[in-house]
């Protein structure tokens, strides 16, 4: 191999290397500012993210410490909490107008209901996430091809009979094909659609363990 033929191989290495690189950093920023901007926006309350960690190759990658803050008026400190998700998307699709992500799972999240009569955190957080939607003109849209989460828990925190506190397990969710692969939906559709499903699932398990409670409750009254 002649010196111009391996520098030159040698520079496209370093070239392209330095691109991988880029990209891969572009990526984790976008993805990570993303989240952490409409969600807040969506909730109305701090989302954040520890770290997101996406592959330039297969645009497969994970996403790390990401937790849902509590509404004002509310003791504990999250309404959301997961460790880590995983999540495959069309790389370039983050710097279209339609980001195409073919799954996400979710395993193991910690969602806390807390219930002050008639009110409870996760339907504010809801609230807030349906009335942005209405408001907010579409600029982005978004495909989701799958949505699972699975394992997750629920800590029920209540006044109902006294303070009491409960964790229960909650369904698994499975979502497929969130918008179409042609059209897509607004984000904040996506995200809407997402939300609607898991405050769904959690507060129904947290109905579950209160109603409990509140026959504890007057068993305790009445013994």
């Amino acid at each position: 191999m002649n010196k111009i033929l391996k520098y030159g191989l040698i520079g496209f290495i370093v070239v392209f290397g330095g691109g991988l690189l880029l990209l891969s950093f572009m990526a984790d920023s976008i993805v990570k500012s993303g989240i952490e901007q409409t969600g807040s926006d969506m909730t109305g309350v701090s989302v954040t993210v520890d770290r997101v960690s996406i592959s330039p190759f297969s645009g497969e990658g994970t996403i790390s410490g990401f937790r849902v803050a509590n509404p004002e008026d509310y003791e504990k400190e999250y309404a959301i909490e997961i460790d880590e998700l995983y999540i495959s998307l069309e790389l370039f699709s983050l710097f279209s107008d339609e980001i195409q992500i073919r799954e996400i799972r979710v395993t193991g999240p910690s969602l806390f209901v807390e219930q002050k009569l008639p009110e409870n955190n996760l339907a504010t957080i809801l609230s807030n996430i349906r009335e942005f939607g209405e408001d907010k003109p579409a600029e982005v849209d978004m495909f989701v091809g799958y949505f699972l989460m699975r394992d997750g828990s629920v800590d029920l925190y209540t006044e109902i009979g006294g303070e009491r506190s409960a964790r229960v397990e909650m369904s698994e969710i499975e979502l497929s094909d969130i918008g179409t692969a042609d059209t897509g939906k607004a984000v904040e559709q996506v995200i809407e659609i997402i939300a609607e499903e898991v405050v769904q699932q959690a507060l129904q398990a947290a109905a579950q363990s209160g109603a409990e409670q509140l026959r504890d409750a007057v068993r305790d009254i009445f013994n």
